[in-house]
């Protein structure tokens, strides 16, 4: 007899259970805002969507929100195509890895905010100083990760494979490229916030438009309600970007197990 086929709420079970804990919060939020008088300090949800309302209709929400994308987005895909590149690449080459890794690790012991003041006096006060700072945040964390996992490889299955016959190039498409991916999307993961802490910085340091901008701004006039809307429309743009960045893994992680790689290069060395 088959089993009954589940109904709506059995299969949307948990995100109902989040959606009921998230209205519970604001309604929470709401009542103790206003019955412990308390909006200068935490504002309201009431208050920060009449906070959005209000940018929308003067024209600067999308703008802002278009500004601060565009720095975050192409500071991310900066710095993790460099972060990724240079990190398989020293992990995978030893000496020369062990040879650079401390002067690395000096760099990013950095404290990254003292760096804001220069990034200006490099790149200026537009588009290029936010890019390169967010690129900078994003790259160590994307660094790290690709370079402990290309460290990571199985170096006894590396060996059996050019025992085989496999040439270098087989090795890193089929062994130690799909390996290391895994950790290059940790990596990513870890440094999708950092993509936008670079932009907010450089917009806090000097900018005349961008989320952080306006952030800054309701902090001078004390517009709590403001500060919480630019934290909102930052974390629609996280979670956006994080969304994005999953689909992206489960496509891209249809890869074979190092196992299944060394036997289909078996296959394929006997094949030749």
């Amino acid at each position: 007899m088959p089993s009954p086929q589940p109904n709506f709420f059995q299969r949307n079970a948990l995100n109902l259970a989040r959606l009921g804990m998230l209205a519970a919060f604001l309604i929470v939020w709401e009542v103790a805002s206003n019955r412990f008088d308390a909006a200068f300090w935490v504002s309201s949800p009431t208050a920060i969507v009449d906070a959005l309302k209000r940018w929308y209709e003067e024209g600067n929400l999308v703008a802002d929100t278009r500004a601060t994308l565009l720095e975050a987005g192409t500071g991310f895909v900066i710095g993790s195509l460099a972060g990724a590149l240079l990190g398989f690449f020293l992990g995978w080459i030893r000496r020369l890895g062990d040879l650079l890794e401390p002067f690395v690790l000096a760099i990013y012991t950095l404290p990254k905010v003292a760096l804001a003041p220069l990034f200006v006096l490099w790149f200026g006060i537009g588009l290029l100083n936010k890019v390169m700072f967010s690129a900078l945040l994003v790259f160590f964390m994307v660094f790290f990760t690709t370079f402990q996992g290309a460290r990571q490889v199985d170096q006894e299955v590396v060996t059996n494979a050019r025992l085989l016959g496999a040439g270098r190039f087989q090795i890193w498409q089929k062994i130690a490229l799909p390996f290391a991916a895994v950790w290059v999307f940790t990596g990513l993961r870890i440094g999708l916030p950092y993509a936008l802490i670079g932009a907010i910085v450089g917009e806090f340091v000097a900018a005349n438009t961008g989320v952080g901008y306006r952030i800054k701004e309701a902090t001078a006039f004390f517009d709590t309600a403001s500060v919480f809307a630019g934290l909102v429309v930052l974390m629609a743009i996280s979670s956006t970007f994080l969304a994005i960045l999953k689909l992206v893994e489960r496509r891209a992680l249809r890869w074979q197990s190092t196992d299944q790689a060394a036997t289909a290069i078996a296959t394929e060395a006997k094949a030749n």
